[in-house]
């Protein structure tokens, strides 16, 4: 049962907690570091309720929570913060406020908001963002160092290929820096065509940054021989580029394979990754304009080059036309003289070969006169010989003629009409001729007898 010996109204108590509260707190002012949540603006009435609250930095959990309302006068710090940030007042906003402490007996306690600093936001980024550039320095001496004001990295030393075609664009589908980039590549005036892949990504919120850095990681593992990679987005307050601050995605662009090219949309500061990319323009539309500039100056180039090489050529050709007709002329007078050394020559030769053929035919002249002086000579003697031989052989055949023969006494027996050698080729009986040298007679011939038998 519980002990008390005068109970009161549960409004008593608010009353009592409410005179406490303005005895203890009554005209003063706190400045106070919390995180924006819950915020529901009324800009017709000029009003604003929202939640503070304090997060632990380790765990991120929220360790302390408090009703807060902005209205009357003091609403115009809303637009006074926007203003200077370039950030709406939304939620998971860190801001510095100057409270005072309220108590309504019907709402309970809440702090009414009076001011807010929007240098303390400004300044809480540029310290968090200072402080990324420090860690990139410090962790990667390989890759990014400072040189004179500037940062130097591993992607600002790779260099753009002479015309850029294909082209991997880290963005989001709704973003308006998307559609501005690919409308400015796209109908460029110079009618260039190009291949863009694209790698569809948040490009604000907490973890936009991680989101971002898979797309890098899908873009080096497509194996993709990729000209530039391109991060747009659409513009925006300084807040909405905190992605792009960070140390995750700052390291993976300084140490990026392929140049990458940023246009992420604000106009006032850079951004740590447009420090560790090779090129940084402010807004999509410079960063698809940028490129088509990098392909029409190699155009320009090639131009440039043809108009020299044309006016090479003509120089050559004339200087060559010169050295031709200078060469035309000299063979020419060349040509013409030893034509007339060789018709020189030829006509010496000639008189030459003239003199030497009637010498040779005087020669041959007399040659022929001596062989027919000898053939003379010779046919003479010649035919004395053969006249003597001749009459040799006459006598030779007179002396064999068979009348010749007969005449010294000789006969020739005939059988058959054949002269008979061979007494074996009588037989008796034959008849056969004797022949004289005056006149012939036939005969029978007799048995044969041999020289014994006839006793001589």
């Amino acid at each position: 049962m519980i002990a008390t010996a005068n109970p009161i109204r549960l409004s008593q108590l608010n009353q009592l907690i409410q005179f406490t509260l303005e005895d203890a707190f009554q005209e003063q002012r706190f400045g106070v570091i919390a995180e924006t949540t819950n915020i529901s603006l009324y800009p017709n009435k000029n009003q604003c309720y929202l939640t503070l609250i304090e997060k632990c930095e380790q765990t991120d959990r929220v360790v302390a929570s408090m009703k807060a309302r902005i209205w009357g006068n003091s609403y115009k710090c809303i637009q006074c913060f926007e203003e200077t940030t370039g950030q709406h007042f939304k939620d998971n906003i860190q801001i510095l406020l100057k409270v005072r402490v309220n108590y309504h007996v019907q709402y309970g306690l809440s702090l009414e908001i009076e001011d807010i600093d929007p240098n303390y936001t400004i300044g809480r980024l540029a310290l968090s963002r200072q402080a990324v550039i420090q860690k990139l320095l410090t962790d990667n001496p390989d890759h990014i160092w400072e040189q004179n004001g500037e940062f130097i990295t591993h992607n600002k030393s790779l260099t753009f290929p002479p015309v850029i075609q294909r082209i991997a664009l880290i963005s989001s589908a709704q973003a308006d820096g998307y559609a501005d980039f690919m409308h400015e590549l796209y109908t460029n005036r110079y009618g260039f065509s190009f291949t863009v892949d694209e790698y569809l990504a948040p490009v604000q919120g907490l973890d936009a940054h991680k989101a971002i850095y898979q797309q890098l990681v899908r873009i080096y593992e497509s194996n993709i021989n990729y000209d530039a990679v391109v991060l747009v987005r659409g513009g925006g307050s300084q807040l909405d580029f905190q992605a792009y601050d960070t140390y995750l995605l700052s390291r993976a662009v300084a140490r990026y394979h392929v140049p990458i090219i940023t246009g992420i949309g604000h106009e006032k500061n850079e951004s740590v990754c447009d420090l560790m990319a090779k090129l940084k323009t402010k807004t999509p539309t410079k960063a698809a304009a940028s490129i088509v500039a990098h392909n029409q100056s190699f155009n320009e180039k090639l131009l440039q080059l043809q108009k020299q090489l044309v006016l090479k050529t003509n120089e050559i050709l004339i200087s060559q036309e010169l050295i031709l007709n200078e060469c035309r002329t000299t063979i020419s007078s060349l040509v013409k003289d030893l034509l007339n050394q060789e018709q020189r020559f030829l006509s010496t030769q000639m008189n030459a070969a003239v003199l030497l053929t009637e010498k040779r035919l005087q020669q041959e002249k007399m040659n022929l006169l001596k062989l027919k002086f000898n053939l003379s000579c010779n046919a003479d003697n010649r035919l004395k010989e053969e006249n003597f031989r001749l009459r040799h052989y006459l006598q030779s055949v007179n002396h064999l003629d068979p009348q010749n023969i007969l005449k010294r006494g000789y006969a020739i027996v005939y059988k058959h009409g054949k002269a008979v050698t061979n007494l074996n080729t009588l037989q008796a009986g034959d008849k056969i001729k004797t022949r004289f040298y005056a006149g012939e007679v036939e005969s029978q011939v007799l048995p044969k007898t041999t020289p014994n038998e006839s006793g001589t």
